[in-house]
């Protein structure tokens, strides 16, 4: 999976290991951890089996911030800790996945977090995008290129090149003559582009077995020789591993 350079913040990351005294009180390590745990620089933390014990990753404004932090802690380190070592971060690079898991939103106070996954639907408006998810929408400046590049392509699916649905929100597939429709969960129907109708029908495809009360079809996608008027074809629900 692609990793994606991170644009670095006025912050200053700094990584700090720490190796404890083998002499040093058990009690005594853990409240000092508790300690850094609770600073508001500290963003991340593991503890470690090996050349150190524990980890911690802070964000400062600057080298003057740093030392101020390892000063308020100097009593605690100088008395339980036999080593430690201190790294600065110069570029930080995400998996594309983890960075891209949500997106910010306008609402009447400032901004909001929206789960990829949450979203229903996205819909092209001008230079403009609205996601939907539920009963509300938000209207965002971006574009559909840029909306299926965000998500997941497993999950979401590209009904025309306005319109991009979660899989889940997809309620029935109807082949209507010479044309295909997607009828939603909100029973809003969205037609298929001819250019997309092969790849939905192939990512929403169940066992033959799971069809057997659904008439057959026959011919070339999009067309058949003798078409009915409708036929409809019930898409599966997505496993929750791939949501």
């Amino acid at each position: 999976m692609a990793l994606i350079e991170v644009a670095p913040s006025d912050e200053m990351r700094v990584i700090l290991c720490l190796k404890f005294d083998r002499r040093a009180p058990f009690g005594a390590v853990v409240k000092f951890k508790q300690t850094l745990l609770d600073s508001p620089c500290v963003v991340h933390s593991v503890e470690a089996s090996g050349a150190f014990d524990f980890v911690i990753e802070a964000a400062v404004r600057d080298f003057t911030a740093y030392h101020a932090l390892l000063d308020d802690h100097a009593e605690q380190l100088a008395r339980l800790v036999e080593r430690q070592e201190a790294s600065f971060v110069c570029r930080r690079f995400e998996r594309a996945a983890d960075r891209d898991r949500a997106v910010w939103v306008p609402c009447r106070d400032g901004r909001r977090r929206i789960e990829c996954h949450s979203i229903d639907l996205v819909r092209a408006e001008g230079d403009y995008v609205r996601l939907y998810c539920g009963a509300q929408n938000w209207l965002l400046h971006d574009t559909m290129h840029h909306m299926r590049e965000l998500l997941d392509p497993e999950t979401f699916l590209t009904l025309h090149r306005s319109t991009i649905a979660n899989a889940d929100f997809i309620k029935r597939l109807v082949h209507r003559r010479h044309y295909w429709v997607a009828i939603l969960a909100d029973n809003s129907e969205q037609r298929i582009a001819k250019s997309h109708v092969v790849a939905i029908l192939a990512a929403l495809r169940t066992d033959s077995s799971s069809h057997d009360a659904d008439p057959p079809m026959s011919g070339h996608l999009g067309e058949s020789s003798a078409p009915p008027m409708e036929q409809a074809v019930q898409p599966p629900r997505i496993p929750a591993i791939y949501r």
